[in-house]
């Protein structure tokens, strides 16, 4: 059979096979199949600077001599731009991307050396994110998870969305009798702490019918987080409305979502030991504490909990919280006047 003929049925076959690769090769190698087959290319955790990827590379790999990612602004990326190498091991290999331009979109593919033929996966791009400002002129670096828009710092605002002040807390001490507190604090009452740890604010406040988030943000509900903890961990349960008390939504995102190091080795701000922390999403939670009607603050290096939208009853509403001695994430309902941090949310287009 002429050769014209053999590489269409070739690559026929392979599509109908559900191969997840094609070639680039620059020669050809007619005696020789491929030795592997790149299953496929992940990009999530989309920052403004950076990204994560996570690549399946299966086969015999003892016969490549080189593979990795590739990635530029220009369409096609081939390992003359940046590149990335792996182990030359078979399985899946993540790797961070570093140095990129926000707002630019990208190009990347997965690729692998034989002899003299270089083989890519099927193109990929994405978008680095840009930051966006609230009502009184903070800026919040984003990363995209999913399908989903986070902040990746604590807000800041002291102001509704229409530009009404939001009420400060700070030396009110003990409010428990005020029946719906719309305040915001700073952690011991001290303005230094907004910078590094944002503000907290009454379930009442940041869920005020002006809005403390910018324009086509939202604070997130229930099934906001859930989404988030289910794209992270494969195994994350959901809320049970039917059970009191707390509920470990999952044993290993709360690691994923928190900055790294501790107070006690002077790399971080969480104590020690900080389970399970690798911030491989870029969400970057901080152990921002609480503060309590009766004009307690606690927490601070200890825990990090976020209000959700959703109601438990009357006088309560769901938080989610991870703590510096396990992995985990939790969900627990508190009192509406209990000051907590903030983040919040858009769903991708």
């Amino acid at each position: 059979m002429n050769k014209i003929f053999i590489y269409p049925l070739i690559l026929l076959a392979l599509v109908l096979a559900g191969a997840y690769f094609f070639s680039a090769c620059e020669k050809e190698d007619d005696t020789n199949e491929f030795p592997v087959t790149i299953e496929s290319v992940v990009v999530d955790y989309i920052g403004a600077n950076g990204a994560w990827t996570l690549t399946d590379i299966i086969g015999d790999v003892k016969k490549i001599t080189e593979m990795g990612i590739c990635y530029s602004l220009t369409n096609p990326p081939t390992i003359t731009h940046n590149k990335i190498t792996f182990e030359i091991e078979e399985g899946f290999h993540p790797a961070a991307l570093n140095g990129l331009q926000s707002g630019q979109t990208y190009y990347l593919r997965a690729f692998a050396i034989h002899l003299d033929r270089i083989v890519y996966s099927p193109l990929i791009t994405f978008t680095t994110t840009i930051p966006v400002a609230d009502i009184d002129g903070n800026n919040y670096p984003v990363v995209k998870i999913g399908n989903q828009f986070w902040m990746a710092e604590n807000l800041k605002t002291e102001s509704y969305r229409n530009g009404e002040p939001i009420e400060s807390g700070n030396g009110k001490g003990n409010y428990s009798a005020t029946p719906t507190p719309r305040y915001f604090f700073h952690y011991l009452d001290n303005t230094a702490n907004k910078a590094i740890y944002g503000n907290l604010y009454t379930w009442y406040a940041a869920t005020d019918t002006r809005g403390i988030c910018p324009v086509q943000w939202s604070i997130p509900d229930v099934a906001d987080w859930e989404t988030l903890i289910g794209h992270l961990d494969a195994l994350a349960g959901k809320y049970n409305p039917n059970v009191s008390g707390v509920q470990v939504i999952s044993a290993v995102a709360g690691g994923m979502l928190r900055t790294k190091g501790t107070i006690e080795s002077s790399t971080g701000l969480w104590r020690a030991p900080n389970n399970g922390a690798t911030n491989e999403t870029s969400m970057s939670m901080l152990p921002s504490g609480l503060r309590d009607p009766s004009g307690a603050f606690d927490g601070l290096g200890l825990n990090a909990g976020f209000w959700s939208f959703t109601e438990r009853d009357l006088n309560r509403a769901l938080m989610f919280y991870t703590h510096y001695f396990n992995p985990g994430i939790h969900t627990n309902s508190f009192s509406k006047a209990s000051g907590y941090a903030v983040r919040c949310v858009r769903k991708a287009n």
